[in-house]
């Protein structure tokens, strides 16, 4: 029983991911050729991916509601939601609005399944192999991710971003099915003494309270000093993804916006496998190098004439952005105690999320007035900062290999 559960459970995350990640394209594809517009294309691009900013306030909702309920209505109404779109689009009544607020209705809603899956595991997965679940569970979110923002272009450009929606729709209904069928004791965690008194002030309270405990530990760290860069970057990613439908139709096109996603799909993913080969070099070096690479890339995938080159050069530039994810990851989970680990991470995530959202919604804006190209390359720009940045910061500049990192929450490396 509990195999054909984590199989399920597994099944029903995979079609939903696809789903949701799809749509997250789609939106912005849509939005730019209902508008032709570089703003509303930037929020589509902000209403759908900041949502995730809520997920602080759903741990204790999800505690509360029966874990399969969650599950099904959730695939249901995202269902139902996504397939309004191409009807619209077949009653000739599709207007950018329409797709503007039913993206951030189906982002919200989507919020609640993969906290749900996580708080499922236990109840159908033995103690023993719980890690090895989870480690599955979530390399396959990434990797999936990964694949799929490339994936996704390509479809639109085959088949068209509102056939996309109904694609999406029929998934998030087969994820249904799926999560229809699990079967396990003890799915509802509702204490009515505990319901009674929730409130949502007191929920917000205990997250800041959770930041600033976390902030407090590592404010003596590289940390801070690190997240700036990292905001930088991730801001730099949403204003260039919001741009980017415009930039490519410039260059040829919906399939070059499929080759573009895909080239940064694969820079990605290609840095996230090669972090492995780089764990025991300094990662000040590590960053300072490859993000200037990156950056010259960037810049000579925007001014050549060639667009396969330009596609080729782009997807080159990710690939420090993927790498030095893993590294820094690694590089936290080795300095910090356990028993913060979980309240540091919320802080560097509280930073960090709200980040590309709104790059998207700024990006956007700008590109109104400059046009992509001006925001494209200005992108890269913003990766040049991070290696100069890394350089002028000392404690950055010389920061040891992840695999060397202290065990005590300083940045002293380990002694031979």
């Amino acid at each position: 029983m509990k195999t054909r559960n984590f199989i399920l459970l597994i099944s029903g995350r995979i079609v939903t991911n696809i789903g949701d990640s799809l749509y997250a394209v789609a939106s912005m594809w849509l939005v730019y050729e209902l508008t032709k517009n570089n703003f509303f294309t930037g929020l589509a691009g902000f209403l759908t991916a900041a949502p995730i900013a809520l997920q602080f306030f759903i741990g204790p909702i999800i505690d509360r509601i029966e874990h399969r309920s969650i599950l099904i209505y959730s695939q249901m109404l995202q269902a139902v939601l996504l397939a309004v779109i191409p009807l619209a689009y077949y009653f000739d009544v599709l207007y950018a609005w329409i797709v503007l607020t039913i993206c951030p209705l189906a982002s919200i809603i989507q919020q609640f399944v993969y906290p749900t899956h996580f708080s499922i595991l236990p109840k159908i997965v033995d103690k023993d192999s719980l890690t090895k679940a989870n480690s599955f569970m979530t390399s396959t979110y990434q990797l999936l991710d990964l694949i799929l923002m490339g994936v996704s272009g390509v479809i639109i450009a085959i088949m068209g971003a509102v056939a996309v929606y109904m694609l999406d729709a029929i998934a998030f209904l087969i994820a249904m099915t799926l999560f229809y069928y699990l079967k396990f004791p003890g799915t509802k965690n509702v204490n009515v003494e505990a319901e009674s008194k929730f409130s949502l002030k007191e929920e917000w309270s205990s997250y800041k309270l959770d930041l600033k405990e976390g902030y407090s530990f590592i404010r003596r760290s590289f940390i801070p000093k690190f997240l700036l860069a990292a905001i930088i970057a991730n801001f730099v990613i949403g204003g260039v993804s919001a741009i980017l439908p415009d930039y490519a139709a410039n260059r040829g096109g919906s399939h070059i916006y499929g080759w573009y996603l895909g080239a940064m799909s694969g820079g990605l993913l290609a840095g996230s496998f090669l972090a492995n080969v780089f764990n025991k070099i300094p990662l000040g070096r590590v960053t300072i190098i490859g993000f200037f690479i990156s950056g010259l890339s960037w810049i000579f995938s925007g001014v050549t004439n060639i667009t396969i080159l330009s596609i080729l050069l782009f997807g080159i530039s990710y690939i420090s952005i993927g790498l030095t994810n893993v590294l820094f990851l690694s590089s936290l989970q080795n300095i910090l105690p356990s028993e913060v680990l979980g309240r540091v991470f919320s802080f560097v995530a509280g930073a960090t999320m709200i980040a590309s959202p709104l790059g998207s919604l700024i990006g956007g804006s700008i590109a109104t007035f400059t046009g992509s190209f001006v925001v494209f390359m200005s992108g890269s720009l913003g990766i040049l900062f991070v290696s100069l940045y890394w350089i002028i910061i000392p404690k950055l500049r010389n920061l040891p290999s992840p695999a060397d990192f202290g065990e005590d929450g300083t940045l002293m490396a380990k002694q031979s």
